[in-house]
Parts: structure tokens; C-alpha cells; sequence
């Protein structure tokens, strides 16, 4: 990587991370959304006595039977949360690695 590739580069990324955190907080928003979704179905399946099993074990497996969609959309929105997270991670730390070449740059030139 060239002087000028570092430059533009370190210019570059400060947009890069704050989009990186939008996505990070919007998706923290979807994870939060699944919970709440999640909640309100089996407080629907609750209410309406849909879950009657005679023991905690099978209440507990017809409720995952009856919350297989929303467990799933929970998953899938926790999966995309750590993998934004990670994404902004990498971000920062690339950030981080420019600023020190750069200061090594600047200690030479």
C-alpha cells in the first residue's frame, strides 16, 4: 500500500464506520423486534390454550412446535447482528492499524 493508498484510505473510513454502526443498530432493532414477536406469540398460544401439556416438557415442546417461524426469524436477524458487529470490528481495527502506519510514516519522512 502506497503513502497516497493509506491516505485516501484513512479518509475513507470514518464513513465506512459510522455506516457500519447504523447497520449495527438497526440490526440490534431487528433482533429486539424478533424477541418482541416471539413473546407475542407465545403469549397468544398461552392465552388462547393452545399449549395444554400435562408436564413442563411437553408444554415447553409444543411451544417451540407452535413458535417455529418466529424462533427462526430470531436466529436468523441474531446471526446477521453478530456477523454487522464483527463487520464494524474488523472496520475499526483496520482503522486503527492505518493510524499507527501512518504515525510510523510520518516518524520517517
Amino acid at each position: 500500500m502506497t503513502k497516497q493508498e493509506i491516505f485516501e484510505r484513512l479518509l475513507a473510513l470514518p464513513s465506512e464506520i459510522a455506516k457500519a454502526e447504523d447497520t449495527v443498530i438497526e440490526s440490534h432493532r431487528q433482533v429486539i423486534s424478533a424477541k418482541d414477536i416471539l413473546q407475542q406469540k407465545e403469549d397468544d398460544l398461552l392465552l388462547g390454550n393452545m399449549i395444554d401439556g400435562k408436564n413442563a416438557e411437553i408444554r415447553s415442546a409444543q411451544m417451540r412446535q407452535h413458535t417455529e417461524h418466529e424462533r427462526l426469524n430470531l436466529s436468523n436477524a441474531e446471526l446477521h447482528l453478530k456477523n454487522d458487529v464483527a463487520r464494524l470490528g474488523k472496520l475499526r481495527d483496520e482503522f486503527r492499524a492505518l493510524q499507527a502506519v501512518a504515525n510510523l510514516l510520518q516518524g520517517v519522512a
